[in-house]
């Protein structure tokens, strides 16, 4: 003990000697620098300089600090100031290890921190101050503790690694990093945690004022806000701050207002800065809440990069005013990457944006991140795009997944909420999520963009419309021009995209998109047009493209393209089977009925299998089964099918018919294969069970067996009959990992054997040997043995007596028991015992007066049958049992009822009281006896059974009097006695009525001849009624045809007169002809389209129409022409064309026989110095440049002419032309163009856009030939916009629809315009008849009559009006029955949130 207690103390020496000097060492020389505590005048200062938007709560005054209790030890260490003392297991004292490893903590590999080198870290307790070396400190926590005051580092770094211990805040101190300060955190043992403040106004951790924090490890947590800020964990307070994070935790925080975790806080001294800057490498952010920005909120914008790490279960409780993010709400200018393996999952807004709700600025999603299963209940499962300070917001995303996110509204994924905002999608998974309407995509402001460029919307559900994109408000544009959008579905419409029929939402495509295989209820929906809506077809169609189509109103096309000249029917399919989409005269698109198959290339995915590259493709029409199909192969797996989607999806069999059409993918599903365990049971098969005797697992799993022998048997081995090692397993419990292949198993039972051993007297004996556990036991024994004058009486196993069928088991109780023992019993008699109840023991039994007998028995039961030895059981005697019966005579005798006895004695009846109705009753015998009372006629009750006479409008009621004890009536007694009760009722008169002659009488309904009679008064008499008795209600006297009931109704007309109904009774008044006006051209003639010129009654408004004589062409007498043709223009500006020919040179003087034009200049292309062409001699071979050259090359044939036909679409347009010309040799020949003839020339032909003809100039340019140049016309052609009046429906002789003031979209639509144009003038609609003359609908019979639409002109020369005709259907009335008014049904349609009147509901009588 000597010797240890001196090793301990040469060991405390050298640790004491050995501490660094730095231990010791003061910043700057001086005391160790306590942790900060800022005056209550410093932190109201502080708070002015850092005003959030809204201005925080102050914290209130601070206690003094206080250092934390420690333990003893801790205190101990902390006063040494160096590592602690560590005892090995011998007891002598070692000196602790040095505390060194990577910034990191030592094993965090993210972002920029790939390599790791270790460093020394001091000791700290927590609450001493830091010692700082060159402005750097490296520390670990020792213990728990608790800082009273701020832990500053302003303008140093300091590494604090929190070794598995916590960092507590004392509710409202926190760590602060300022003025260029850096605090690197790890926690090199796991489970360190820093608990942030409790109260104040955010940061409540981690504060950063122009500072930086790295995050390698630890937990950040408890921190909650409750001033007005934001920022549970960490505030980053500045633009230049920066947080890496490449590890750790930051969860359960509160920030209050913003950002349960993170704030980046608004400085109202710096209002037009960014926010910093938040790298997430790596680590966890989970379980904060906030009401703004789960995780994340900033009011400045800022970045966020994000390309590893997890936010999750994070949540945005405000459920109103712009709220939401449930993982990340940024404002301003801000701009947030996703890449890598970063994740967003399962984060809740009780608004908008489940995971973001980003507004001005741009997101990037790209690589494996995946934003997944987070929810929002409003708009955007995922993400939702707004505007701020009219700032829009940019998604694109060129990678990743956005997955299983859910909208309880709109926009299961992405929702695009705000103007001019934009999704830009190029790679990528849009799939499996849900919403109301646009199960993965939503468009809503207008304008708001969809641009699709490649990627993948799939497998995402709409319980409302659109399952894939719902297309909203009339700016809305979804632009499809690659990717796929399929297998989508929809509850309403849509299953792939939808477009509000209310509004005039857009969608274009081109190149090669891919819409096919969404649904509506189990059918095919891929693109839904509601009446009037059209594809527009933006850039050419490229093989692939496949979009399917359902429209709801045939008569309009589903497609427009922009290059009238093009057939792009291949690329459209009718989502109806037994339609077609088909390109007709008018260069559009049309449904159109008949099936037309349609092909399609199936690509079979083994999806990690192997398949035979002939089998990989596969060529089927549409309507046809799939067929036979190719079977992959995969070592260890089943094959399962072929499916839709490479997870999920559709199952598709031979027998299948084929639905779409381009391209299609089908992909193998594999099951895991199971191998089959068989167990063979060796052995009798009651010997024992296994569990289970066959099964089936895959490879690498492990199966159990378990044998269980029953009672009496045993398990001996497994034995593996297809295994090198065999049997020897004895465990009854067999667990093996299951091998790539089927096994057959061996179970082993047998019996156990046990012993019987037995004694018959004395020591004298014998034994049995392999005795099994159900022998019976008496098979081993001597039978009935005998011993002197002693009775056998059985054999006993310890207490147990032996019967004949007992087993061995029976006795041992237990298989574990191997053998037993058996003793003989042996009995003497003694007959000195009697029991009670016992058979055969009684000699007689007990009576009234005598005791019982019995016969004495032995123990053994024997019983001894001596009349001369037996036992009288004392007190046993009965005694007797009376009973009383009456005589009738007044008197009763009773009788002993035990048998053989005949004891009786009587007495006279006595007790009891007689009444009117009853005799006495003995109290003994319990009989009748004597004679009945007379009857008490007093009582007066007022029933019915007493009524003598009832009360009448002059008398009361009569009744006869009764008993007092049984209620006997006095009728038909001698006195019959009687009283009378109630009152006189008086008269009850009954309604008046009518008699028929302006008289009306009532009469009692008490007494029918009691009646009065009157004259009817009072009422008025109408045109169409007599007055009615203000009494009786009868109608009496005439009608009065000059009292109208009714109204005077509106103006009613025909083609000759106009006049007035009334309402009642239905007659004219102020009936006389129309009195026409002068008359308004409403239609102006032109020269081949006929005018109209309308008329309107100056009284009763009804108008008229006539037509006025188109007026002709006007033709100018000079030529128009171009490069080939000639003709003479109409002076009226209609652009029609008369002696339209081409032109004609018959004498070859370049010049145009008939309209003068100079149609070429001579040429010598073979340079014979001679016009090729009228052979004039143009020049003389000369050689003045001495090159011996003497004639110069000119190109031939050179023209150019446009392409096609432009039509005017309301933006620039570049026309297609096809150019000639030869030249000599392999040159080149070069085009260049201008829209003036010495304007700058350019490759490209120069782009027009309003309708009409322009000249362009060219020039045609090759190497060593001369320059041609010349010009064409381009000319673009006026648009058709389409102006419908919309069909009508009406009954028989109700009112025709009114048509007077027709509503855009209700009564006529018009469709093809342009951008901003509007039509002109005034729309009107009227009836007419097949002469176009205006009529009124005969509505007296079922027909139908036109609808024509009139007044609209177009607001340029850029469009021509064509006019659709609608039809007004008069349909018959329900034969149903009722009055002759007829049934009818009213319809209300409110708006969303609308209520209906009760008025409404009342009685309604339709007018005629």
């Amino acid at each position: 003990m000597r010797k240890r207690a001196a090793a301990i103390l040469l060991a405390l020496c050298m640790a004491l000697t050995l501490l660094p000097t730095a231990a010791f060492a003061t910043e700057e020389g001086g005391a160790a620098a306590p942790v900060e505590q800022p005056t209550q005048q410093e932190e109201k200062q502080e708070g002015q300089q850092e005003q959030p938007e809204e201005t925080p709560e102050q914290p209130e005054e601070q206690p003094e600090a206080k250092p934390a209790e420690q333990p003893e030890q801790q205190q101990e260490s902390a006063a040494q100031g160096g590592p602690a003392v560590q005892s090995n297991e011998t007891g002598i004292a070692l000196l602790a290890d040095e505390h060194k490893h990577c910034i990191c903590g030592g094993s965090v590999t993210a972002g920029d921190h790939t390599s790791h080198s270790d460093v020394a870290y001091q000791p700290w307790n927590g609450t001493d101050g830091i010692s700082y070396t060159n402005n750097t400190a490296y520390v670990y926590l020792t213990g728990n503790a608790t800082i009273g005051g701020h832990l500053t580092v302003d303008g140093k770094t300091l590494y604090l690694c929190l070794n598995g211990k916590t960092l507590s805040s004392n509710n409202t101190a926190k760590i602060q990093v300022e003025n260029g300060g850096r605090l690197v955190l790890c926690d090199c043992q796991g489970g360190g945690t820093v608990k942030g403040a409790t109260s104040g106004w955010g940061g409540m951790c981690v504060y950063l004022y122009n500072s930086r924090l790295d995050m390698y490890g630890g937990k950040l947590t408890g921190g909650k806000v409750t001033g007005k800020g934001g920022g549970g964990a960490i505030a980053l307070d500045d633009q230049q701050c920066i947080f890496n994070m490449y590890g750790g935790e930051i969860s359960g925080n509160n920030g209050n207002n913003y950002g349960g975790a993170i704030f980046r806080k608004f400085n109202a001294n710096m209002p037009n800065t960014t926010g910093g800057t938040f790298n997430m490498y790596g680590g966890t952010i989970k379980d904060n809440t906030a009401k703004n920005g789960g995780a994340f909120f900033s009011t400045t914008g800022g970045t966020i990069n994000m390309t590893g790490g997890t936010i999750s279960g994070n949540k945005a409780t405000q459920s109103n005013n712009d709220a939401g993010g449930g993982a990340i709400y940024m404002r301003g200018n801000g701009k947030i990457d996703i890449s890598g393996s970063a994740e967003i999952t399962g984060n809740s807004s009780s608004l908008d944006g489940g995971a973001i709700l980003m507004g001005w600025g741009e997101i990037n999603i790209s690589g494996s991140a995946k934003i997944n299963s987070n929810t929002a209940s409003r708009w955007g499962g995922a993400i939702c795009l707004r505007q701020d300070s009219n700032q829009s917001t940019t998604l694109n995303m060129r990678g990743g997944e956005i997955s299983g996110n859910k909208a309880n509204s709109e926009g299961g994924a992405v929702h695009v909420l705000d103007k001019q905002c934009q999704f830009f999608l190029y790679d990528g998974k849009i799939t499996g999520n849900t919403s109301g309407d646009g199960g993965a995509i939503y468009l809503n402001q207008e304008p708001s963009w969809l641009i699709m460029q490649g990627g993948e919307i799939s497998g995402n559900t709409a319980t409302g419309n659109g399952g894939g994109v719902y297309i909203y408000r009339s700016g809305s544009v979804c632009q499809l021009y690659s990717g796929k959008i399929e297998n989508n579905k929809a509850s309403g419409n849509g299953g792939g995209i939808y477009i509000n029929p209310s509004n005039s939402g857009q969608l274009k495509v081109g190149n090669k998109p891919i819409v096919q295989n969404n649904t509506v209820s189990g059918k095919a929906n891929n693109v839904y047009l509601p009446s009037g809506k059209t594809l527009t077809i933006e850039i050419g169609m490229s093989k692939g493209a496949s979009i399917g189509v359902t429209t709801a109103n045939t008569r309009y096309p589903v497609a427009f393209s922009n290059n009238y000249k093009k057939d792009y029917a291949n690329y459209f399919f009718a989502d109806d089977a037994n339609a077609h989409v088909e390109y007709k005269d008018d260069q559009k698109l049309y449904l159109v009925s008949g099936a037309v198959a349609r092909p399609l290339t199936v690509t079979f995915d083994p999806n990690g299998g192997t398949l035979a590259e002939a089998d990989k493709t596969k060529s089927l029409m549409t309507g046809e089964p799939y067929g036979t199909l190719p079977v992959p192969s995969y070592e260890g797996y089943d094959f399962a099918g072929w499916y839709t989607e490479q997870n999920g999806g559709t199952k598709i069999e031979s027998d299948t018919t084929v639905t779409v059409a381009g391209t299609q993918t089908l992909y193998a599903h594999w099951t895991e294969h199971e191998y089959t365990v068989t167990v063979v049971k060796i052995g009798m098969p009651e010997w024992g069970s296994v569990t289970p005797m066959s099964t089936k697992a895959k490879a690498g799993e492990t199966v159990t067996l378990t044998a269980t022998p029953t009672t009496g048997n045993q398990f001996l081995e497994w034995v593996f009959l297809n295994k090198p090692e065999g049997g020897g397993w004895v465990n009854p419990v067999l667990t093996f990992t299951m091998p790539a292949e089927d096994l057959t198993i061996q179970a082993k039972f047998t019996v156990k054997n046990y012993s019987i051993g037995y004694t018959t007297v004395g020591v004298a004996g014998g034994s049995a040997w392999y005795v099994r556990w159900g022998d019976r036991v008496f098979d081993y024994l001597p039978k009935n043995p005998t011993y002197q004058d002693w009775v056998f009486t059985g054999w006993k196993c310890g207490d147990v007596t032996v019967t004949e069928d007992m087993t061995y088991g029976d006795l041992a109780g237990s298989d574990t028991v191997s053998g037993i023992h058996i003793d003989a019993q042996w009995h003497q008699h003694k007959f000195n015992m009697w029991m009670n109840n016992t058979p055969g023991t009684l000699k007689s039994p007990a009576d009234c007066t005598h005791n019982a007998l019995h016969y004495w028995m032995c123990s053994c039961d024997l019983i001894e049958y001596n009349d001369d030895h037996l036992y009288e059981e004392p007190g046993t005697a009965l005694g007797h049992l009376w009973s009383w019966t009456s005589n009738g005579s007044g008197t009763h005798t009773r009788t002993c009822q035990r048998e053989n006895c005949n004891a009786t004695e009587t007495d006279t009846c006595s007790g009891g009281a007689a009444t009117c109705t009853a005799k006495a009753i003995c109290e003994v015998c319990k009989s009748e006896y004597g004679t009945l009372k007379a009857h008490d006629f007093t009582a007066e009750t007022a029933e019915e059974q007493y009524l003598k006479s009832s009360s009448s409008c002059t008398e009361k009621a009569v009744y006869y009097k009764s008993c007092t004890v049984c209620g006997l009536s006095s009728k038909g007694t001698a006195s019959e006695a009687t009283f009378e009760s109630g009152s006189v009722l008086g008269h009850e008169w009954g309604a008046w009525k009518s008699n028929g002659n302006v008289t009306h009488t009532r009469v009692c309904s008490r007494d029918a001849s009691h009646t009065e009679t009157e004259n009817c008064s009072g009422g008025e008499a109408t045109c169409t009624a007599q007055a009615k008795c203000s009494t009786c209600n009868a109608e009496y006297g005439e009608t009065n045809p000059n009292n109208h009931a009714g109204t005077l109704g509106e103006w009613q007309s025909d083609g000759n007169k106009h006049w007035k109904k009334y309402s009642c009774c239905r007659v004219n008044d102020e009936e006389g002809p129309h009195d026409w006006d002068n008359g308004k051209v409403t239609t102006q003639p032109a020269c081949t389209i006929e005018g109209e010129k309308t008329f309107t009654c100056n009284e009763c408004g009804r108008k008229k129409t006539e037509q006025i004589d188109a007026t002709g062409h006007s033709w100018k007498q000079e030529w128009n022409s171009d490069e080939t043709h000639h003709w003479h223009e109409c002076a009226n500006g209609c652009n029609a064309k008369d002696a339209y020919a081409e032109h004609a040179d018959a004498d070859k003087n370049h010049v145009c026989d008939t309209c003068g034009k100079v149609l070429s200049e001579c040429a010598d292309d073979n340079k014979d110095h001679k016009c090729d062409y009228c052979g004039k001699v143009l020049s003389e071979c000369a050689d003045d440049n001495k090159e011996q050259t003497l004639c110069q090359l000119k190109l031939s044939g050179v023209s150019v002419k446009q392409d096609g036909t432009l039509i005017y679409n309301g933006e620039e347009q570049t026309a297609a032309v096809i150019k000639a010309a030869t030249a000599y040799g392999e040159n080149e020949v070069k085009f260049t163009f201008s829209a003036e003839e010495n304007g700058n020339y350019a490759a490209t032909v120069p782009a027009f856009t309003n309708a009409g003809s322009y000249t362009v100039y060219y020039k045609a340019e090759a190497n060593n030939h001369e320059t041609a140049s010349g010009s064409f016309t381009v000319t673009i052609e006026k648009a058709i916009v389409t102006v419908i009046a919309l069909d009508k429906t009406a009954y028989v002789r109700r009112k025709a629809p009114d048509l007077s003031n027709p509503v855009k979209d209700k009564d006529y639509t018009v469709s093809d315009l342009f951008g901003d144009d509007q039509l002109t003038g005034t729309i009107k609609l009227a009836y007419v008849d097949e002469d176009r003359n205006e009529i009124a609908p005969n509505m007296s019979q079922p027909g139908k009559t036109i609808i024509r639409a009139s007044g609209l002109t177009a607001p340029n020369e850029n469009y021509a009006v064509v006019f659709v005709d609608g039809t007004l259907t008069i349909l018959p009335r329900s034969s149903s029955g009722g009055s002759n008014q007829g049934d009818y049904v009213i319809k209300v349609i409110t708006g969303e949130g609308g209520s209906l009147p009760l008025s409404l509901w009342r009685r309604w009588r339709p007018q005629g």
